[in-house]
């Protein structure tokens, strides 16, 4: 079977878990794979993803073979952080839950495909950090997917934290199911219904605690394969592109040339001669990206031209100084005041 691209694909072993718990209830696999043209067997092959419209399809037979709205609710506890792959991997390694957050909204795609989008979310008043998630899937697995997200996210949080029981809050955009008691068994009694949003949250104190399988080591070394693995997102994506994407998602943690060609299967002058012939250099690509990280740090107030200069990996204040001279034209404190003043003209 031709692999799909990943951009609009899920690993296939969230379809395993669904289509297993759905023979488990006496469901025949023909009901399962119904129009789809899969079979259990293809499903078992080791790193597929399976095509959206295809993994829709299985969704949608499970749910009428199972009769059992709540399937996506008990999908998601099946998933244990090995499910994730990599990126389960990076979580473990990951110093807090804040880095795991920002890793999900990071490497989403790599997890739920084109049709979820994961942001994050914060509630200043309660105190409360989390995510969240918009859908485009079809009816009627929109609800599926909302519940599996969610509750394979609250599984993660358990699964890192080592403890069953966490301070979850959870919004659904849609009314209030007659089976409202398989929420909370695993949300617990803070779940909201017919919200404008969908949102998971956690209290911003808990967001900080350390994990006890934090490794920085292995963490960068994860990192770098998500970055790998979300920049061949499209078969069509041109080098520069794909370089892009991958530098855009390693802030700080910057590749050399020779590492970011490994990083896109490459060797480093095949990879040097198609970024020529693309009328670019992976150093022009590597500016481009510490220049756009840099401007969107410095937009924040809080953040001293210090604190930006340590993280974008520039060995002292001097040097990001001239560099962003550089790329801008003025220095990082005078494009700030710049920034300020256009702030100011169109809001007086």
């Amino acid at each position: 079977m031709a692999k799909w691209g990943m951009e609009s694909s899920i690993p296939s072993q969230y379809l395993l878990v669904l289509v297993a718990l759905a023979l488990e209830r006496g469901c025949a696999p023909v009901q399962l794979f119904n129009k789809t043209g899969l079979s259990l067997d293809t499903l078992s092959s080791p790193g597929l993803r399976i095509d959206e419209v295809h993994a829709d399809q299985i969704i949608a037979n499970a749910l009428v073979a199972t009769g059992d709205p709540s399937l996506g609710l008990t999908v998601g506890q099946q998933l244990n952080l090995g499910a994730h792959a990599v990126v389960g991997q990076t979580f473990l390694a990951c110093a807090n839950l804040l880095e795991v957050m920002d890793t999900l909204v990071r490497y989403g795609p790599l997890l739920t495909g084109r049709q979820a989008q994961i942001d994050h979310y914060k509630d200043p008043e309660a105190s409360r950090i989390g995510l969240t998630l918009s859908l485009t899937s079809p009816s009627p697995s929109i609800r599926f997917s909302y519940e599996a997200v969610f509750s394979a996210a609250q599984k993660t949080l358990s699964d890192l934290l080592q403890t069953p029981a966490v301070d979850v809050e959870v919004s659904f955009p849609y009314d209030a199911p007659q089976d409202k008691p398989a929420f909370t068994e695993i949300f617990g009694n803070n779940v909201r219904f017919n919200a404008k949003r969908a949102t998971l949250t956690i209290p911003r104190a808990l967001t900080k605690a350390p994990l006890p399988t934090s490794n920085p080591t292995l963490r960068a070394l994860y990192d770098a394969e998500c970055a790998r693995l979300l920049a061949d997102l499209s078969d069509n994506a041109s080098c520069t592109e794909r370089t892009l994407a991958a530098l855009d998602k390693l802030e700080g943690q910057y590749p050399g040339l020779d590492q970011m060609a490994s990083m896109l299967n490459l060797s480093t002058r095949t990879y040097r001669r198609r970024l020529h012939d693309e009328s670019t250099s992976f150093q022009v690509l590597l500016d481009s990206t510490r220049c756009k990280h840099a401007t969107q740090l410095l937009t924040h107030p809080g953040l001293s031209v210090d604190h930006v200069a340590q993280r974008l990996c520039f060995s002292d204040v001097s040097n990001f100084r001239r560099a962003f001279i550089q790329w801008t034209g003025a220095s990082p404190s005078q494009w700030r005041k710049n920034q300020r003043a256009t702030a100011n003209l169109k809001h007086p």
